[in-house]
């Protein structure tokens, strides 16, 4: 089915530019109601008026993606998994990124501490925010009361989305029963046990997962039929994790299968988010021992990333519970940073003046350019090396210093241009920049130009400390510009 244009989806708006929404006209609302920037539920209108039942139906069935989305949990922290359109990034974008659940078990002495320490994990990498976006709790004990109070201490402990793992369905609803206000994830619904735990999960508007022990698409296909027949809405596609030999094509064959199915074949039963759990090695792998965990946690990791590489709408991990795997949740919030990335735009920041640390009238001029993967790490490097510094950000339109410089958007006229507009030199007493190594091309036409000594720095900002070391003498520079 062909995407949908803002005009299509203003077309079924009442177009009255209440402003309710907060948005001046409904064009704009439909602009980014396409761009998933806010929900149909934001329009007071269309949900209040009977007059526009028919039109919300048909918003609803025009801005569906092929693979649904689905929403666990409630609040600031609720996670939207799914909802892709296209099979490959380029083709436009990914709009929800793959979601990473910690397990923890239900019998855990620590259990308490180990909520905390998820609840409040953060990490900040390239001027980005990265965290964990839920708990899976599992049944470990094998006993329906100790596996009920651990829900209650999870959900009392964190406002992170829950995932409630358990075979047996009894034990599972009667959990889900006491957090059912944080809306929890059902893990996980099979041939023996869908009409229970469907029926519960369709009461309650819960997302439910189905799964096959074996990895056969077909029973999975079946499940997901059956489900919706019941009235489910929300429903997670479990296609199995296995490792060992030829294990892990299986695994990434059946992701990829439904992915294909859902997205590019717009198979209703196979159209939902897919998960994966890498976790799972940790029970398919024989007696590991003491001193080879850590090939147990890399085989975890590895399989993360061939997930994330895939997309895949959610992960399961095990690793990253206890602060000594922090490496382990980097590896794959990089990737995923990364992967999720909006192709369409070129991730930029403000040009202008940005100090850093405590600069004064004799403090050095960096200059760099506007795009954000390239500002940050100077950023942090000017800061690692304990400067106070100004660090000058040329308009460079997003893109990176050596395609800048070779494209022509990163030149003397453009740096010059930020110069003149900042005014930096009335703040100090030199008339000196240090310009990346990459554009050291630039220095002669940018003197003339900016009026001013040009310093070519290192071609990585990792030696920018070494560099003030044994080359920032500006009365030495300032005599030499004089002389020109």
């Amino acid at each position: 089915m062909a995407r949908p244009s803002p005009l299509d989806v203003y077309g079924k708006l009442d177009k009255s530019n209440c402003g309710d929404c907060g948005y001046e006209t409904c064009m704009a609302f439909a602009t980014d109601l396409l761009e998933r920037k806010i929900r149909l539920e934001d329009c007071t209108h269309l949900m209040k008026d009977p007059k526009q039942k028919k039109n919300l139906q048909k918003l609803r069935e025009m801005l569906r993606p092929p693979q649904r989305p689905v929403r666990i949990g409630v609040g600031e922290k609720e996670v939207t998994i799914g909802g892709e359109e296209v099979l490959m990034r380029h083709q436009l974008t990914f709009y929800n990124p793959t979601a990473f659940f910690l397990q923890v078990a239900d019998d855990q002495d620590d259990l308490v501490e180990i909520i905390k320490y998820l609840d409040n994990l953060t990490i900040e990498r390239i001027g980005e925010v990265l965290q964990i976006q839920g708990i899976a709790l599992r049944c470990v004990s094998k006993d329906g009361e100790t596996f009920k109070n651990a829900a209650k201490k999870v959900a009392e402990n964190t406002a992170l989305p829950i995932m409630l793992c358990c075979l047996e369905p009894e034990f599972l609803m009667s959990a889900a029963k006491e957090i059912i206000n944080k809306k929890p994830a059902l893990y996980t619904a099979t041939k023996d046990t869908w009409e229970q735990l469907g029926t519960f999960a369709v009461q309650n508007n819960l997302a439910i997962v189905v799964s096959t022990p074996t990895g056969d698409l077909d029973e999975l296909m079946s499940l997901s039929a059956t489900l919706q027949k019941l009235g489910s809405e929300q429903i997670i596609l479990d296609p199995g994790t296995f490792y060992g030999p030829g294990a892990i094509s299986k695994t990434y064959d059946n992701i990829a299968q439904l992915r294909i199915a859902g997205i590019n074949n717009e198979n209703e039963n196979a159209g939902w988010p897919v998960m994966g759990v890498p976790a799972a090695y940790w029970t398919q792998a024989a007696d590991i021992k003491e001193e080879e965990i850590w090939k147990a946690k890399f085989q975890e990791i590895i399989m993360g990333s061939v997930m994330v590489s895939q997309a895949t709408s959610l992960l399961i991990l095990n690793s990253g519970q206890k602060k000594e795997d922090i490496w382990a949740l980097l590896a794959l919030m990089t990737l995923r940073q990364s992967i999720y990335s909006d192709p369409r735009i070129y991730p930029a920041v403000d040009a202008g003046i940005y100090e850093i640390g405590e600069p004064n009238e004799n403090s050095p001029i960096f200059v760099t350019s506007n795009y954000r993967l390239t500002k940050i790490p100077v950023e942090l490097d000017i800061k690692a090396a304990n400067l106070d510094a100004y660090l000058l950000v040329s308009d460079s339109e997003g893109i990176g210093i050596e395609s800048a410089v070779a494209g022509g958007q990163f030149s003397s006229g453009s740096i010059a241009e930020t110069v003149n507009e900042t005014g930096i030199f009335d703040k100090i007493n030199h008339r000196i920049l240090i310009i990346p190594g990459m554009a050291a091309r630039l220095s002669g036409a940018l003197e003339d130009e900016a009026d001013c000594y040009v310093l070519v720095g290192p071609r990585d900002s990792s030696g920018i400390g070494d560099f003030i070391k044994k080359k920032w003498t500006p009365e030495k520079y300032m005599e030499e510009y004089k002389d020109r």
